[in-house]
């Protein structure tokens, strides 16, 4: 028979680790519906804390409640185009919950001294962590990791800082990631800007203009800081020959590691006597990332890499239409990548493409640095008019992708968490 007094020691040891890599896994912040505190609904929600075992103790963890509006988007009271769903003060179905799931412990193992009203175990990729809400705690986590300065237009969180120029909330500038190694071991923007240009016919279709960053002047209208969230709220108006020909409405939600984009906009009727076949494009463009590697889910097996020049494979990923539930997976190979997704939500038929850029001398304005290394987006083609579209981009930052293949990768980063809450 074998000796296995040693085993226990290992098997502890191996569950430490597993631990602590499917933490790094899930270091993202995960949203929550009111739908999962069905039993809670209409209560107060500044009643309850989180807490989570640590260290063999309850311990508070951060959270944030995100207000939804009656029609669909997240509410701020400065957008007079929605309305609130119930009262801000109190659970409901739409509400969002924000939590990290990192921050989830094991389940209680015996009697604790504070106010349990609820055990809410949250699963995500196969993986089951636990939070207790317990209500008049006395204890609170103070903790904040992310803050969107207004005046300096800029976004600091425990784990990147991205500014924006010349007080314009889509002018992004310097964007700098915790650990990724520029060249020579400098400190080095990985982004060279967000490029947005919408084109079209004016008073015909051979006689197209474009229009991009420099013809946008978004208006902050509110900003909300909370713990694990800043959300922005900002209206864009633009104007040809004196005729309104774009509404756009965005909010932000900055997150530590990653940052929810949500964009409505419209083309109203009038435009379509001035503008003809519009389009839009947005994208990153990259401040030389050279032999960085692209894949997406709608693109079958072909990798593009940043080496100045399309290829037949890259060329081939072009002519590609976007399809389904989809991703965009970027690597540096220095200690940056991208996760992106666009959710089309509402009044999209017009077919999206693949931006790819690979060009050390190609211009495409805006830009501070020269080449398109790479720049990487979406198309939109043919937008009609008089329809409000609505869509979301997510994207989502880490240092690499841990080991994993692209789409398990963007599968377990994208996957949907399911909660089950049990009253105490």
């Amino acid at each position: 028979m074998k000796n296995n007094k040693y085993l226990p020691i290992s098997t502890v040891i191996v569950a430490l680790l597993l631990s602590a890599m499917s933490g790094s896994l899930h270091a993202q912040i995960i949203t929550l519906t009111g739908e999962s505190f069905k039993a809670l609904h209409g209560k107060q929600s500044g009643l309850y804390s989180f807490f989570a075992m640590q260290d063999g103790r309850l311990a508070p963890v951060p959270h944030q409640w995100v207000q939804w509006s009656k029609q669909g988007y997240p509410y701020f009271e400065q957008d007079d185009s929605t309305d609130p769903v119930g009262d801000s003060a109190r659970i409901d179905a739409e509400d969002r919950l924000l939590l990290r799931f990192e921050d989830g412990g094991q389940p209680l193992d015996g009697p604790v001294t504070e106010q349990v009203a609820a055990e809410l175990a949250v699963e995500q990729a196969g993986e089951t962590r636990f939070f207790y809400l317990i209500k008049n705690a006395y204890l609170q986590n103070t903790d904040r990791y992310v803050q969107f300065d207004a005046q300096s237009m800029t976004i600091k969180s425990t784990d990147y800082a991205l500014s924006m120029a010349d007080g314009n909330l889509f002018k992004w500038s310097d964007f700098y990631f915790r650990g990724f190694e520029g060249e020579n071991g400098e400190r080095q923007s990985i982004l060279d800007t967000l490029k947005l240009r919408l084109s079209a016919g004016l008073f015909g279709e051979n006689n197209r203009v474009t229009l991009n960053n420099n013809n946008l002047d978004p208006k902050v209208k509110q900003v909300i800081n909370g713990p694990l969230a800043s959300l922005v709220y900002a209206s864009t108006s633009v104007t040809v020959a004196r005729v309104p020909v774009l509404r756009i409405n965005n909010y932000f939600l900055v997150m530590p590691k990653q940052v929810e984009i949500h964009s409505r906009f419209t083309l109203p009727g009038i435009a379509e006597t001035v503008v003809k076949r519009p389009a839009l494009d947005i994208s990153l463009d990259g401040n030389g990332l050279y032999d960085s590697q692209l894949m997406t889910s709608w693109t079958g097996n072909h990798v593009a890499i940043t080496d100045r020049r399309l290829s037949d494979a890259e060329n081939a990923m072009l002519d590609q239409p976007l399809k389904g539930d989809n991703w965009i997976w970027f690597s540096t190979g220095r200690g940056f990548d991208l996760l992106a997704q666009l959710a089309f939500l509402k009044g999209f038929d017009t077919p999206a493409r693949l931006l790819y850029q690979d060009d050390a001398s190609l211009a495409n304005e805006p830009e501070r640095f020269a080449g398109q290394l790479p720049n990487v987006g979406f198309s939109l083609t043919d937008i009609p008019f008089g329809k409000e579209f609505y869509f979301v981009t997510r994207l989502y930052f880490s240092k690499d992708s841990h080991g994993l293949a692209p789409g398990d990768y963007a599968n377990q980063q994208l996957d949907n968490p399911h909660t089950r809450l049990k009253l105490k």
